[in-house]
């Protein structure tokens, strides 16, 4: 069977082997996954006119990842030309376009093509779009990201505001901010980043913040041209290197989510020394600390960050908002004219049902079967959606590189697929039993960390962890290499 299909299709209904959902990272790496190892054919459909996901939405001033670049990357495809340690929202998008060139994916990608309901029915998934098209496959991926859909605070009055505002992963680069009163709503790993970068242009900058967060330092240094130039002559430099990264950050990783653990005390003294030589005003640098564990909610990294606070433009507002005014905003001590409002409000995180309405045996909505629980199988699959894989799924984040669970998610996807097309069933899905003792290990497991310990944080759901893995990347992929087909039930054959 072949494996290519016409990205062009115009047709209503496009039959293929397997539909992938996004051409983030998470997409990509499947598409590339089932290039490699299969014949079968698939498309990727993607909801924008470009492929990139977060690093094609987020184009904040200061965008950037927070793990080393040659370890937030594909490591079938390393990339000797990273610029610097952490690279920049730009520099990412560009690796992505450069992997689907590279592995002959790109012609399966149809963009401007959101996956608006996924139904499955007779043994197939039907995905549609909002113009009429559909696309059918026996197997779905969902590669829509864990960090996707922005989340928009309920301030009353916001849509009376006469002046602009926009979400950070939305950035309207139409609004010009140099000289304007600015307001930021949050204070999480977006604002950490993109903060400094305003305040070097707002005439005053009103820094919104509901709790305080852990920010260490960030040793971002640049790799000198000679020695990119010895990457790209020698893959084995470049592999020890990523090695050595990867052995860092495991270990810590791992150890800096325990309380009282070597690496938690450090990582707290570190950025508690941070606030230390950054703030001089003693009054501020105490609202600046926050009186939870470092790794109760998301830690961030910023030489930037604290130092902002200093700037005589710069204005830290730890009273809530009563309410968005057609001038400005209000709150109990303050009343604020306002030329420009940025929720930095982050995102509703992984969960795929706010971006599309998958429906699967009996007719069963996804977001119905998640009402109590945003549970699955090993983060990848879900009771009651035959071959349905989720990629980036429930309990799927962890404190190092994302990349390593959906490459092993990607694997793992691959192998059942070719398992149930060589085996007599339409399809499988997982055991609820194995869904309940999956949830039950990530429970016990979270409950020794300080993740959501004395903090909210938007790991948390309903008082319960569905963003967390709560272990290391290795017992990760060690647990998606074990397949076993107990676990599943079968569907027709």
């Amino acid at each position: 069977m072949s494996s290519q299909v016409d990205a062009t299709m115009t047709s209503a209904t496009t039959d293929v082997d397997v539909v992938i959902l996004g051409a983030g990272f998470s997409g990509l790496c499947a598409a590339i996954e089932l290039q490699r190892r299969t014949d079968l054919t698939y498309v990727v459909l993607e909801k924008a006119h470009d492929l990139g996901g977060t690093w094609r939405d987020n184009t904040y001033p200061g965008v950037a990842c927070d793990v080393p670049s040659h370890l937030y990357s594909f490591s079938f495809a390393p990339n000797p030309r990273w610029s610097k340690s952490y690279g920049n929202g730009a520099e990412i998008h560009a690796y992505m376009r450069d992997c689907a060139e590279q592995f002959g994916v790109r012609e399966h990608i149809v963009c401007d093509a959101r996956a608006e309901s996924a139904v499955w029915d007779d043994g197939h998934w039907t995905v549609s779009t909002p113009d009429g098209r559909r696309f059918v496959g026996r197997h779905l991926i969902a590669g829509l990201g864990g960090l996707h859909t922005p989340n928009i605070p309920d301030l009353p009055g916001l849509d009376t505001f006469s002046g602009d505002w926009f979400h950070s992963a939305r950035w309207n680069h139409d609004v010009e901010l140099a000289g304007k009163r600015v307001a930021m709503v949050g204070t999480g790993a977006t604002a950490v980043q993109s903060a400094p970068e305003i305040a070097k242009l707002a005439d005053e900058f009103f820094v919104f913040q509901r709790s305080p967060i852990w920010c260490g330092p960030k040793n971002d240094r640049p790799y000198a041209a000679e020695l990119q130039d010895r990457f790209e002559a020698d893959p084995e430099l470049l592999r020890q290197h990523r090695w050595g990264l990867w052995q860092s950050w495991e270990t810590s990783g791992v150890d800096i989510m325990k309380s009282g653990t070597a690496a938690n005390t450090a990582a707290m003294e570190n950025a508690r020394q941070n606030i230390v030589r950054s703030i001089t005003d003693p009054d501020l640098a105490a609202k600046l600390t926050p009186d939870y564990n470092i790794t109760c909610k998301r830690p961030t990294f910023s030489n930037d960050y604290y130092p902002m606070f200093n700037r005589p433009n710069v204005h830290l507002i730890t009273e809530g908002i009563d309410e968005i005014t057609p001038s400005g905003l209000r709150t109990a001590g303050h009343e604020l004219a306002l030329d420009v409002i940025v929720l930095a409000t982050g995102f509703k995180a992984f969960n795929i049902t706010n971006e599309i309405d998958i429906r699967g045996l009996d007719g069963i909505s996804l977001d119905d079967a998640w009402s109590e629980r945003v549970s699955s199988y090993r983060t990848v699959m879900a009771h009651g959606f035959p071959n349905l894989f989720m990629l980036l799924g429930p309990n799927s984040a962890g404190l190092t590189s994302s990349l390593q669970m959906i490459e092993a998610a990607s694997t793992f996807a691959v192998d059942v697929i070719e398992d149930t097309e060589a085996s007599d069933s339409v399809g499988v899905h997982p055991r609820t039993e194995e869904v309940n003792m999956f949830t039950d290990r990530v429970d016990r497991a979270t409950s020794t960390t300080t993740a959501n310990q004395g903090c909210n944080s938007w790991w948390t759901a309903g008082g319960v962890s569905h963003v967390l893995w709560p272990e290391s990347s290795v017992t990760y992929r060690m647990m998606l290499r074990d397949i076993d087909t107990r676990h599943f039930e079968t569907v027709g054959g």
